[in-house]
């Protein structure tokens, strides 16, 4: 059980380019702390992806871009399995750590930990919490938790008996699901398109039997780029983007592989990439990221996660 810190001041942290969930559950936090009357501040390395932004707006929540963490007592990390997605915040020694988490394999330890990589949202996770603290449950709590739980599962495709089970349990503290599914729709604009289209034409494209595994390279919105293979045709999609200063690399899997071929793109690729990359890498069982300084490794992570998929899929033959 996680319980709430008293007297101390508190940072919430969460992954850069800080997406639906990971909003949805600080923001939760944060109000489940006012109530309590615990100070905290949300802190996010870099950026709120677009998605995530109309949540700030709805929570009229206010996040600090690469928070200095000297002054905090106490920091809670949310929805982060590890500690490159913080760059470029550092995390002081001596610091109370808090860890609440959803992925696979998550490598951030803390004095107080939270983590099931069996639910499929951290703002599944986060209702349990705020419960545990007495914290009262109210429409704007329930809708951002709802929110998250909306983004991560991708519409309830990849929920499952304990998330509807949590759904109705949200909806019953009054959020509403119309305006929620409001809320997480953005449609994407025109750079996003854009990307979608230049990732599709830049494809190699491979078969097992009746699975079309495909590699791309972008130059920005690598994750949507992934997200949008998928849905024109792929069971697995791997998307690379080269930035100044790091290589990124999104992936994604479909339900139908997940299922039958056991496939968990974190356990079995993504999670095992620290040792070549010198990054960090992680995911969930239908999505996988890695970033990492090492540039000039580009194609022996490509390598390795192709050899990985051939032993989950048997022979890849490209077309």
């Amino acid at each position: 059980m996680i319980s709430f810190p008293k007297g101390k001041k508190i940072a919430i942290l969460v992954h850069h380019n800080a997406d639906i969930d990971a909003i949805g559950s600080a923001t939760a936090l944060l109000f489940g702390f006012r109530q309590k009357n615990i100070r905290a501040t949300i802190g996010v390395p870099n950026s709120v992806a677009r998605q995530a932004r109309k949540l700030l707006i709805y929570s009229e929540s206010k996040v600090k871009i690469n928070l200095n963490l000297e002054d905090y007592d106490v920091i809670f990390i949310l929805d982060t399995p590890v500690l490159e997605q913080l760059y470029p915040i550092k995390i002081p020694k001596g610091k109370e750590i808090y860890v609440i988490d959803h992925h696979e394999n998550t490598r951030i330890r803390g004095t107080e930990e939270y983590i099931s990589p069996r639910r499929k949202a951290t703002c599944e996770m986060l209702l349990k919490v705020l419960k545990d603290n007495n914290v009262r449950i109210n429409k704007k709590i329930a809708d951002l938790l709802l929110a998250g739980i909306v983004s991560d599962t991708n519409h309830f495709i990849f929920g499952d008996k304990i998330t509807f089970k949590i759904v109705v349990e949200l909806l019953n503290y009054k959020a509403d699901l119309r305006f929620v599914l409001n809320l997480v729709n953005n449609p994407p604009k025109i750079s996003e398109r854009f990307a979608k289209l230049k990732g599709s034409e830049n494809l190699e494209i491979y078969r097992s039997k009746n699975y079309l595994i495909v590699f791309s390279e972008v130059q920005s919105h690598e994750a949507a780029v992934a997200r949008g293979l998928l849905s024109l045709g792929a069971d697995v999609s791997i998307v690379f983007i080269e930035k100044e200063n790091e290589l990124r690399i999104s992936a994604r899997a479909n339900k139908r592989i997940v299922s039958s071929k056991n496939l968990n793109l974190s356990r079995d690729i993504f999670s095992k990439l620290r040792e070549i990359s010198g990054g960090g890498g992680g995911g969930h069982d239908a999505a996988g990221s890695l970033n990492t300084p090492e540039k000039d490794k580009k194609e022996e992570i490509k390598k390795f996660i192709f050899e990985r998929l051939e032993e989950k899929l048997e022979k890849l033959e490209k077309v």
